[in-house]
Formats: structure tokens, sequence, C-alpha cells
């Protein structure tokens, strides 16, 4: 099996076929589960990684997929496991640093498991997040978005995989790139996705987080699981400069990096929420269209493609997850 999220048919063929609640497709883009009669919902996500920011990812991965499905989160579990031959005072940094993701956003840490394991090589970080659901539709998740609606990405993508880059690739950045511009790398990402969450809540947005696969994995996982497809300018998709040359100098795709805290959408009207979005300070803007077919096509430059299947996060390419 490759690396990375499991093949969109792999999930149908292997994972779908248990006895779920529900046997519906669109589980694949579900970012949350929601639980009893729909008031209360949680989401989990593990992050196998030993560099910079781990903590960071694993809570704000499972926070932003949350937000995304409605969710009010205030809980988090932790479920830890370390090389056995790591050191007590790692495992109180990995606490400390998760504290700090928590309590930012008000979420409280409740339980958890630790263990160490001559099994693994680098940490393996499950974090699990719940809260109460607040996302006005019902017992369900959102309406499948609409022919004509418009899409919009908030943050700029691959902000995530440039800051993990520029740490891990450090050695031969360095030779290429001042120091001063890899730390401005760093100082950029964004991991939260909580304010504009709370904007396209309001607006009834249909919303997707951008994490793993960067914003072109993430289309194409909101495609397949809402059975609707897209047209996209590529030119609209907002990355910083620091962003495409960091992926450029190691010959990868910044549109395939990882991008957690940026948040996808599709929306009714989309010029009063980018308006309150930019009020508020949130980069956001109008990068495509939903479509009546389920065809996935990107343009530039004039040009149009269709978007293939997603590969492998470009950080997944140069083992930064192991």
């Amino acid at each position: 099996m490759n690396k990375g999220k499991a093949a969109f048919q792999t999930l149908i063929r292997s994972v779908l076929r248990v006895p779920f609640e529900k046997k519906e497709r669109t589980r694949i883009a579900r970012d949350a589960v929601l639980l009893g009669e729909g008031r209360i919902g949680c989401s989990v996500n593990t992050v196998i990684y030993s560099g910079l920011l781990k903590e960071e990812l694993a809570f704000f991965r499972a926070y932003n997929s949350a937000l995304a499905e409605g969710i009010l989160p205030d809980r988090a579990s932790l479920s830890l496991t370390l090389p056995a031959n790591g050191k007590e005072s790692a495992l109180k940094a990995c606490m400390e640093a998760f504290r700090q993701a928590a309590e930012g956003e008000k979420v409280v840490i409740s339980g958890g498991h630790t263990c160490f394991s001559g099994n693994v090589h680098v940490p393996v970080l499950t974090v699990m997040i719940s809260g109460c659901f607040e996302g006005g539709y019902g017992t369900d998740r959102a309406p499948a978005p609409a022919p004509g609606q418009a899409l919009l990405l908030t943050g700029f993508p691959g902000d995530a995989g440039a800051a993990l880059l520029a740490e891990g690739r450090k050695e031969v950045l360095s030779g290429i790139f001042a120091a001063s511009y890899l730390r401005e790398a760093v100082s950029r990402r964004r991991f939260s996705a909580s304010p504009e969450a709370a904007v396209l809540r309001r607006y009834g947005a249909v919303m997707h987080d951008v994490s793993e696969g960067g914003i072109l994995g993430a289309l194409w996982e909101f495609s397949e699981g809402y059975g609707t497809g897209f047209s996209v300018d590529l030119k609209s998709i907002p990355v910083h400069q620091e962003t495409i040359e960091i992926t450029e100098a190691l010959g990868l795709n910044p549109y395939t990096l990882y991008s957690c805290g940026c948040m996808l959408a599709a929306v009714p009207d989309a010029e009063p929420v980018i308006r309150e979005l930019h009020a508020a300070g949130i980069a956001a803007e109008v990068i495509g269209v939903i479509r009546e077919d389920q065809k996935k096509l990107l343009l530039h430059d004039g040009e149009e493609r269709h978007l293939d299947r997603p590969a492998p996060d470009a950080v997944l390419i140069l083992e930064e997850f192991g």
C-alpha cells in the first residue's frame, strides 16, 4: 500500500463494508461522527511523525475536522505511543505542546493513554476531539453542495508543510535560502481554522478541512464524498512565495503539500461570506464553482485538465512522516 491516506476505492472495498450505523458513500468526505441524535460529535486523527510541530499537527487535524462537521470542540483525549528508547523529558515536552494547543482553543484534555513501545521508531500520536453539535443541519450532515455554489478557500495552502520542510530539510535548504527566510516559512504556520469555521457555519457552508494531500487532495475528497464536480482556477489559489520556492527547491508540488489550518467550503452566495472573513482578518478567496456534472476540472492559463487521483502528500514523499 502507498503511504498516506487510504485511496478512495480502498476505503470502499475494505473499510466501508464493516457494519457502520449508516451505509453511505458520503462517509468518505465526512470529517467527524455525530453520536446519538446528533447532539454530540467527535473526530479522531493519528499523526506518525518525529519532527517539528507533531503535537500541533495531531491536535489541529482532529480539531479542524470537528469544526468542519459543525461541532463545537470542548474535550480532547490523547493516545500516545512513543519509542521505548525515548526520554521522560521528551514526553513532558510533548504534553506541554498539547497543553498549549488545547488551551489556545479553550479545549480541555480530559484523559487518554500513554505507553512506550519497542515496535515504533517515531511517535504515534492519536487525538480524539469531541463537543456539542451546532451545525443547523438537524441530526445529519450538511446537505450536499448545489451546482453553481461558490467554492471558497480560507488560509494559505502549503504553509504547514512548508514549516515542516523548512525544519526537516534544514541542512539542504540552508544552502539555498537564508536562515531568516526559512524562519519566516516556519512562522507563517496557522493551524487552527476556528475563526473561519464560525463565520462559515452561520452561512450554512458545507466545509471540509484541508490537511494531508494539500488543496488538491481536499478537492478530490470533497468531490468524491459528495458526488459533485467542480471547476477550480489554479491561479486563484493563494500560495505564499516561501512555500513555492521551498517546494521548487525540493522538487515538490505546493498544491499537494500539508495544509492544516485551511478550510474548503461551498456556499450559495460568496460575496457576504468573503466580506465578513476579510473584515475579521481571515484570508479567503473564491477558487471555483460546483458543477452540475461530476467532472473535476482545473483551469490554468486558459487550459483545462481533469484532476488526477491525489498523490501522497509532498511531505510524505520526503519521508518526513516515517
